[in-house]
């Protein structure tokens, strides 16, 4: 069961709660200490989505000095960034897939 705790614990720190699925969401309803990990992030996003954004953003005229403090270093601009979301998002997606495919091919190499 640890190798499943370790895999859940990777999946829902990389990707989130709802990505659980197959294998490891079956473990997770077997698993108290899984179960207890997934109920405690869910109840961290929800209080992190009530949260006003306006209170907790920065001001926008800390980019621009932030930005030029670094130096010649290339800062791509916030609109440039926005648009990374998707692949970012898409290739935390695969990797978390990918390692939870070698954890249970792992698995059942120790299994046969």
């Amino acid at each position: 069961m640890r190798a499943m705790c370790s895999a859940v614990r990777v999946a829902v720190g990389t990707v989130s709660a709802s990505a659980i699925s197959g294998p490891l969401a079956a473990h997770v309803e077997r698993c108290d200490a899984c179960a207890g990990d997934i109920r405690d992030l869910e109840e961290v996003s929800v209080q992190l989505r009530l949260l006003a954004p306006s209170a907790y953003r920065a001001p926008d005229s800390l980019y621009h000095e932030v930005a030029g403090s670094l130096g010649p270093f290339v800062v791509p601009e916030l609109d440039a960034r926005l648009s990374l979301k998707v692949p970012v998002a898409a290739a935390v997606v695969a990797t978390a897939a990918a390692g939870t495919a070698v954890l249970i091919r792992m698995r059942r190499q120790r299994a046969a």
